[in-house]
């Protein structure tokens, strides 16, 4: 029998109309965005392991933590204006050894003069003995603790970045 992922979803609106939003967003590299915590998450690298900029379909990058532990994301789905799909792998960190994979997705919407941005990500546990207890540990550290303070933290610095490039551009809505 499959079990449903865990879930966790945030949104952020930026003030930037809907196709530049997403152009900026698309040209971005992870690591201008992404929140790095220096104690729990610590990136020390993002690179290209497939592909030259992360927005194509097959692209793969590998995200390096301290310590060593990777992950390999890669590109499933790029829609131009609307959605931007990966699939993680590889998670060796304690908890998330319990993963089989995660499939991440931000979603693109026009909303009045900017963007609603809902980033989404699933966890896929590794069935087995003891699932239960591990899903519900999993979910309490990892989903609501870690990732919801990752993700709320990454949202501000994308809305940040984008509309500030998008002033620069001169693409202010």
């Amino acid at each position: 029998m499959t079990q449903a992922p865990l879930m966790i979803q945030r949104s952020c609106r930026i003030p930037v109309p809907l196709t530049d939003c997403f152009a900026i967003y698309s040209r971005l590299k992870a690591d201008e965005y992404i929140h790095s915590d220096a104690v729990i998450a610590p990136i020390t690298n993002i690179e290209m392991i497939r592909g030259e900029a992360f927005n194509e379909v097959g692209d793969i990058q590998r995200i390096t933590f301290k310590g060593g532990a990777v992950i390999d994301e890669e590109v499933l789905a790029f829609v131009p204006n609307r959605q931007f799909v990966y699939k993680g792998t590889g998670f060796s960190q304690p908890l998330l050894n319990w993963l089989d994979h995660a499939k991440g997705s931000f979603e693109f919407e026009k909303d009045g003069d900017g963007t609603l941005v809902t980033w989404r990500y699933l966890f896929y546990l590794n069935p087995g003995l003891g699932f239960m207890p591990k899903r519900t540990i999993f979910k309490a550290v990892v989903v609501d603790l870690i990732w919801h303070r990752m993700m709320t933290k990454t949202l501000v610095n994308l809305t940040q970045i984008i509309t500030l490039r998008a002033l620069q551009n001169g693409n202010n809505s």
